[in-house]
């Protein structure tokens, strides 16, 4: 061991006593690798005493609160600090399985991160987090404290446009994007169109380009794939459909 240990840790891994920590680490371990058990564990409780073989000299612990305190009065966010860092939500979520880790540009990534990351660094500069999410719920029911992930985003992003957080050219993009939804004939034109332009891969950010092989549009619809489908069942088909 070291001569001085210097421990940092967040205010929410304070636990109650060590009749907790057995329960946490075979949680911990099996949510995150499948193991029943750690293939790591440092216990250290002091520093070495007389006698002692091993051990630091000295011990400090700094226990950080950056603005966890601010997350635990609020009745419903606090939930937030039950995490245990296990990474169940990023294993099951598919915006992270896609873009990875470092799309998100902070410490804490996946579901978690966009709850978390807002409420310690503000809506103003880490608000677009919570759209990186498509709200399908697989991160709440992985977790395996329960923590109400799909809740907690829908929460923050009524906060976010509460305080009028969102961008005016998002706004105005997901009110183009519902006028087109609402009109069948308006949306088979636009994703017609959509599709028979060659340089919409081009409209992916560099940032993604660099490192990924962008998607191309279909070349047919998804309404046109469905009746291709149809009538080759049709055709296949002996008996009449009913």
């Amino acid at each position: 061991a070291p001569p001085v240990h210097i421990a940092i840790m967040g205010l929410e891994k304070v636990i109650p006593s060590l009749r907790e920590l057995p329960t946490l680490q075979r949680l911990l371990t099996r949510s995150a690798t499948g193991q029943h058990i750690t293939s790591y564990l440092n216990l250290i409780s002091s520093p070495r005493q007389a006698g002692e073989l091993d051990g630091p000299e000295e011990v400090h612990l700094i226990i950080l609160d950056n603005g966890r305190s601010l997350i635990q009065q609020d009745p419903e966010l606090k939930t937030t600090l039950a995490c245990i860092r296990c990474g169940a939500c990023m294993n099951h979520c598919p915006v992270y399985t896609k873009i990875g880790g470092h799309a998100y540009g902070t410490t804490y990534p996946g579901p978690i991160g966009q709850v978390v990351m807002p409420q310690l660094k503000g809506m103003a500069s880490h608000g677009e987090l919570l759209n990186a999410c498509s709200l399908n719920g697989a991160c709440g029911e992985a977790c395996p404290v329960d923590i109400k992930l799909p809740q907690l985003i829908r929460s923050l992003r009524n906060k976010q446009q509460a305080t009028g957080s969102t961008l005016k050219v998002e706004s105005w993009i997901w009110r183009l994007w519902k006028v087109i939804h609402t009109h069948p004939k308006l949306y088979r034109l636009v994703t017609k169109l959509m599709g028979a332009l060659p340089f919409i891969s081009t409209c992916y950010p560099k940032a993604w380009r660099n490192t990924r092989t962008p998607a191309r549009p279909s070349a047919r619809t998804l309404h046109e794939r469905l009746k291709h489908s149809h009538q080759k069942f049709d055709g296949q088909s002996k008996e009449p459909r009913q």
